[in-house]
């Protein structure tokens, strides 16, 4: 399972902001070489058929729209693509999208993205689903018993 945290996404990227498509431009280049420094840092394996569980973490309790998260992800997902997590995006087999979960103490909203072969799914759900019940109560133990299985690079 490849597991990464990324920074939630530039208001720029939603599809609600009215911004200058160059300004987006540097905004997308920007989110996309950090998701591949991001996950290129983390160990991972590079998977044939992928599933995605996204767990959006926010420390404050004001609403966000999920699919504006989806939308701004795009750039993020394209430098996971890029970090070697599958050969291409649109082998991508589903994508679940968790309710955004507050932690309190948690350093700053994130966006954690969990992937595995299609044939892991109920395995990659029941793990995110686990993290989201421990985090509640010690966000630390619960992020380290996630990224403890992780597979080594092959």
């Amino acid at each position: 399972m490849n597991i990464v945290a990324l920074p939630w996404p530039n208001r720029y990227l939603s599809p609600n902001a009215r911004v200058h498509h160059m300004v987006k431009s540097k905004v997308s280049r920007e989110h996309r070489a950090f998701a591949k420094v991001l996950a290129t840092r983390a160990e991972f394996k590079t998977l044939k058929n992928p599933v995605l569980c996204i767990q959006p973490i926010v420390v404050t309790r004001h609403r966000r729209d999920i699919d504006n998260v989806i939308a701004g992800l795009k750039a993020s997902l394209d430098g996971l693509t890029d970090a070697d997590w599958w050969d291409d995006d649109s082998n991508i087999c589903g994508i679940t999208i968790r309710k955004p979960l507050y932690i309190r103490g948690w350093n700053d909203a994130e966006i954690i993205i969990a992937a595995d072969e299609w044939h892991n799914e109920s395995y990659l759900l029941a793990r995110m689903k686990n993290f989201a019940t421990d985090a509640q109560s010690n966000h630390d133990v619960a992020w380290n018993a996630l990224i403890m299985l992780r597979p080594t690079n092959e």
